[in-house]
């Protein structure tokens, strides 16, 4: 008998591992999770593991954020295969996914990044024209434009403060910033090849920026807007997010299969957490998105069309929830359906 009891105990502590998702997460809430290749927005309820609703938007979209009170996801319409750039913002109700309404940016094209500046204001990019774009939500008005002058200007960084806006240059290998008030940019810093995922610290005191061809992370120090130390990180460096008390840096590496967890205060990697219960042998990681209990993360998985639960401290993989084709951009919102 105790040997029977043995067994069912190191067979269910292997299911959390690597079988199907546990019920009972120690979050809740609403994830949002965007499908490229789908057109479409996923809904996820953290309290039933259930992706509850897969909501069409106008064509391949990418990113996604969530408004300050939780009601609303903005998504951006960025490329759509074998029709081209995009030029709108899809607006969707949460918990609920009804679509609100769709935002043309006229002739501005290609909305990759986006990020809510208060609760009428987002600020997006425009790739295609080498801008990013100051846009109020309730009457579609563009309010400022930020003209980079760079090239695939791709990934945004908005300090906490409102003070500071940053973006990341992939052509260029460099990071802008700009002055948010004033719409002036400050300085172009370079960072490296293919500089994509870029985050600044919620004190606004550091940006970090993946340059995925060279494999390493850039530092910046705000208050000099200089490269103060560069980390190698194999395996594809794509994004940069932060947990909210600001200690810990979230990489996810689309070739390593993991996500990268450094240390703020040190400037080092501290750990690669490996991707657990998906159905492919590589899964590629794309999209990260913290808790805001500092311990949990939501991280989508192209190649696996899923969306997993991260414990950061623990490194195990709590969940997997199939989504649609190609997800990519993830959010969260406290609404709980």
């Amino acid at each position: 008998m105790r040997t029977c009891l043995v067994v069912l105990a190191l067979c269910a502590g292997l299911a959390v591992e690597t079988g199907r998702s546990q019920p009972g997460l120690p979050v809740r809430g609403t994830v949002v999770v965007v499908n490229q290749q789908s057109d479409s927005v996923t809904l996820i309820d953290l309290a039933t593991l259930e992706a509850y609703r897969h909501v069409p938007v106008v064509g391949g979209p990418h990113e996604a954020a969530v408004s300050p009170d939780g009601r609303l996801v903005v998504v951006t319409n960025y490329n759509k295969p074998g029709v081209g750039p995009q030029k709108t913002l899809s607006l969707i109700a949460l918990p609920g996914g009804d679509p609100v309404k769709t935002i043309d940016l006229g002739d501005y094209r290609a909305p990759h990044d986006v990020r809510w500046v208060d609760d009428a204001r987002v600020v997006v990019t425009s790739e295609a024209n080498q801008a990013l774009l100051l846009v109020n939500i309730d009457s579609g008005a563009i309010e400022r434009v930020f003209r980079t002058g760079a090239g695939l200007s791709h990934m945004l960084a908005l300090s906490a403060d409102r003070t500071r806006l940053y973006c990341s240059n992939m052509r260029d290998g460099s990071v802008s910033a700009f002055d948010f008030a004033s719409g002036a940019k400050i300085k172009d810093v370079p960072t490296g090849t293919e500089a994509e995922g870029v985050g600044v610290t919620p004190d606004g005191r550091w940006v970090w920026a993946g340059n995925r061809a060279e494999d390493s992370i850039s530092i910046i120090d705000t208050r000099s807007l200089a490269v103060v130390k560069r980390l190698a990180s194999p395996g594809f460096p794509y994004r940069v997010q932060f947990t909210p008390d600001g200690t810990r840096a979230l990489v996810p590496h689309a070739n390593a299969s993991s996500l990268v967890v450094a240390d703020v205060a040190t400037q080092t990697i501290l750990k690669s957490i490996p991707l657990r219960m998906t159905k492919v042998d590589k899964p590629s990681t794309a999209g990260v998105f913290p808790h805001p209990d500092n311990r949990h993360a939501f991280v989508t998985v192209r190649n696996d069309n899923s969306l997993l639960v991260l414990d950061l401290e623990s490194g195990r993989t709590l969940a997997r929830v199939e989504v649609q084709q190609s997800p990519d951009g993830v959010s969260w919102s406290p609404r709980q359906r």
